[in-house]
């Protein structure tokens, strides 16, 4: 994913309803680092699992 879709991502009204994909399992992007490339994601089915990949790893599928 680019880092501009991901910035686009996470400062919508609709962040909650964009899903994207880390190793096929569905995240909600919390945080972007512009300087490195970073995104820090949370797990939707697990709140509690919060945790930093590459914006190269993310991808979005149409819903």
């Amino acid at each position: 994913m680019q880092l501009r879709r991901a910035a686009e991502i996470l400062n919508s009204n609709e962040n909650n309803n964009t899903i994207v994909y880390y190793q096929n399992n569905p995240v909600i992007i919390v945080s972007v680092d512009n300087n490195i490339g970073t995104a820090y994601v949370k797990s939707v089915n697990d709140d509690n699992n919060r945790f930093e990949v590459d914006l190269e790893q993310l991808i979005e599928k149409n819903q």
